[in-house]
């Protein structure tokens, strides 16, 4: 039961943070205004963290290799979730017209650039992840996230919302592609979190757990976290 409960709420969380961040991808196409499209953007990276959901992005930054299995059904379901939330709002009455104009910029762009622009989205997200977790400030959010929409950065689970806002053929090219920006993704966040790894265990979130033989170190490192946090020295 604990193996089944643990699976459960990896799976569920991980849905529910696709589905927020394809509400924003929703907002941010439909908005005529991008620089309010943006910042409304963010308040599904805001509900995620509040909430504790599991999204790829802000995770990758710790990864290791026995979390890499995890790492890729968070991710599977995180653009399970975007993609199907961003399709179902075709439907309808909402103008999201511009969004073709957004997907053609991110298909005719090179392979390098996309995989450029996916580091600078994941170094945004691991500042967005560590400064909220410091500071619990909602312009610790807001503003990274403005910044990697602004500058047009790639983030793997938002262009599947976006593809299947614009009902795009997902072809080989395609999905190469989105490998590169999910790849892309975690070397930006690894960036601030590998080349000088923190002192204190408990600076690094890290990847969780997906079955139940894992929780109890799960739950160690949650404990010594708390601990840590009364004694007003590190993160939550």
């Amino acid at each position: 039961m604990l193996m089944q409960s643990t699976f459960y709420q990896f799976t569920i969380k991980s849905l529910l943070a696709g589905v927020l961040i394809g509400l924003g991808c929703v907002i941010y196409v439909a908005s005529p205004i991008k620089y309010v499209g943006t910042f409304l953007f963010s308040l599904g990276l805001m509900t995620i963290l509040i909430k504790s959901y599991y999204l790829y992005t802000g995770k990758v930054g710790d990864w290791v290799p026995s979390a890499t299995f995890r790492l890729i059904y968070m991710f599977a379901l995180n653009g399970i979730a975007c993609a199907a939330t961003g399709y179902l709002f075709t439907l309808t009455r909402i103008d999201l017209s511009h969004i073709h104009e957004v997907v053609n910029a991110k298909l005719n762009d090179t392979m390098y650039s996309s995989f450029i622009l996916a580091m600078g989205c994941g170094a945004m997200m691991h500042i967005a992840y560590y400064c909220f977790s410091k500071g619990k400030h909602p312009l610790y959010v807001i503003m990274p996230i403005m910044f990697f929409m602004l500058a047009g950065f790639e983030h793997c689970v938002a262009n599947c919302g976006f593809f299947a806002m614009a009902k795009i053929e997902v072809t080989s090219e395609v999905a190469l592609r989105l490998a590169l920006i999910v790849v892309g993704n975690g070397v930006g966040s690894m960036i601030f979190t590998k080349f000088l790894p923190p002192a204190d265990p408990s600076e690094a979130h890290g990847v969780p757990p997906l079955f139940g033989e894992e929780v109890h170190h799960h739950n160690v490192a949650v404990t010594n976290k708390t601990k840590a946090t009364k004694s007003g020295s590190n993160r939550i």
